[in-house]
């Protein structure tokens, strides 16, 4: 990669990792103080409603972000035609949404659904005015105003939250903190974007990028439904507030895996779009980056797994303990996340839209099959279920990503298990060496610092080739600029 594509994928990974570490960081303290201020049921009422505002929302991008992104020789007329589709679709969902409150509502049997997702509903709307706005600064490698978009509508609409669970809202407070997150973004992109559509709909660039798009809405469509269907799972055959611990769980679980996966996404592929047919520099750069993220997201899993109980304790308060459990199991689930959704993003950078379909079909199939038949065993179970079949969905993407850019399941994991060795051992030290320690906080603060000081010496003496990477990526101050 040549110096100025590097330069943008340095800034980009720069910006994108300040928006959503800073946004996800807001939101994650907003949410402690939420979580002490509501009830878990509240959470899981919120969580029964997951897949279908998911649903509704992959409709209404339909895969035409990503279509557009790639397309080098993009139009002012390929932009309004998508605008104006998202809008039809956004509010068709809307209106779907409003008029199947009451059956949802029946489903769980819990009449207070159909006010809350009359509500919450609005926040597709403002979603899908706000697409194309969010494509032309991804296209154009712009994090910067995304990041300062995203920390401003998560101050915002965190406050409302907070201050409405602060005045015993309840559920209502998560409502209000979703919607007006949604609202403020959407604002704040047509400011800073300036962009208007023009009075136009073509039919063959909706054809175009269709054609491309629709792959990636049904493959969307899959995961949001296979990743939703435990919620709605648990909904159905356990109380509120079991869905609720196990929402918290997975939210803990999946923080640093769920964010530095979408930064991946966001970042790799707008920039490797450019160099789509040097398929030689995408295999170079991709095994590059699979080693960096297994530096960083391995050991913050080790850290989830092996002080669970004292980081629940700390940041929720005993009434979350029965989280714990949940935590160290899904552990081993998203810890594959960022690696899944790198192997799935060079299959859209080469145009293998089909391939995504199929692994995700499949990887659905899998996920769910695994959930319905755990659940009659309890929740740990459906956990165990999920842990179980995620791993094995890892053999069948790096299938399509060996056939693409030959890149194998063994050569992946060739870049990561260094990692797992190291953590490993961190993490018994930290362990063992604060297990007397009656304090949590002091044993969680302790064990942290100590495990950090063990990972990253281990670093330096067996990786030092990644370490210097890494520090090629941060920028460096120049007087001049």
């Amino acid at each position: 990669m040549n110096t100025s594509y590097k330069q943008k994928a340095v800034n980009a990974v720069l910006w994108n990792t300040i928006e959503r570490f800073s946004v996800q960081g807001i939101n994650f303290v907003l949410g402690l103080l939420i979580a002490r201020l509501v009830a878990p049921s509240d959470f899981g009422v919120i969580a029964m409603l997951a897949v279908f505002l998911a649903m509704a929302n992959t409709f209404v991008d339909s895969g035409f972000a990503n279509a557009l992104i790639r397309k080098l020789d993009r139009t002012e007329i390929d932009n309004s035609t998508v605008f104006y589709f998202n809008i039809v679709v956004g509010a068709g969902a809307y209106v779907i949404l409003f008029f199947a409150a009451p059956l949802i509502a029946e489903f769980y049997r819990m009449p207070i659904l159909i006010p809350i997702l009359r509500v919450v509903s609005w926040s597709i709307v403002f979603n899908s005015l706000a697409i194309v706005q969010q494509a032309i600064l991804t296209s154009n490698i712009n994090f910067k105003s995304q990041a300062k978009i995203s920390v401003v509508a998560a101050v915002v609409s965190g406050f409302i939250g907070v201050v409405m669970a602060y005045m015993q809202y309840g559920v209502w407070a998560l409502v209000a903190q979703m919607v007006s997150s949604a609202f403020v973004r959407m604002t704040m992109l047509w400011i800073v974007v300036r962009w208007c559509p023009c009075r136009a709909f073509s039919r063959q660039s909706f054809r175009e990028l269709f054609s491309y798009g629709s792959k990636l809405l049904l493959s969307n469509l899959v995961v949001n439904i296979s990743s939703s269907v435990t919620g709605l799972i648990i909904g159905r055959k356990f109380s509120s507030a079991s869905l609720g611990f196990y929402n918290r769980a997975e939210q803990l679980s999946v923080f640093l895996a769920g964010n530095i996966s979408a930064i991946l996404n966001r970042v790799t592929f707008p920039v490797f779009s450019k160099k789509q047919n040097d398929k030689a520099t995408l295999r170079q750069y991709y095994l590059k980056i699979i080693s960096v993220t297994s530096m960083l997201v391995v050991p913050a899993m080790a850290i989830r797994f092996v002080f669970a109980e004292p980081l629940i304790v700390v940041l929720l308060t005993e009434k979350w303990i029965p989280a714990v459990p949940l935590v160290r199991i899904l552990v081993f689930f998203a810890v594959w996340m960022p690696f899944s959704a790198l192997n799935i993003n060079i299959l859209c950078v080469v145009g293998r839209s089909d391939y995504v379909l199929r692994i995700e079909m499949l990887k659905g199939a899998l996920c769910v099959a695994a959930i319905l038949l755990a659940i009659p065993y309890g929740l740990e179970y459906v956990c165990y279920a999920l842990a179980i079949a995620t791993f094995i969905c890892s053999f069948v993407y790096t299938k399509y990503t060996k056939s693409s850019i030959d890149v194998s399941w063994s050569c992946q994991m060739r870049q990561i298990i260094p990692y797992v060795a190291m953590s490993a051992v961190a993490g018994a030290i930290g362990f063992f060496t604060t297990a007397r320690i009656d304090s949590l906080t002091l044993r969680l603060i302790i064990a942290v610092m100590v495990f950090l000081i063990v990972y990253v010496t281990l670093l330096l003496i067996i990786d030092k080739e990644n370490v210097r990477f890494l520090k090629t990526l941060i920028p460096k101050h120049r007087k001049n600029d």
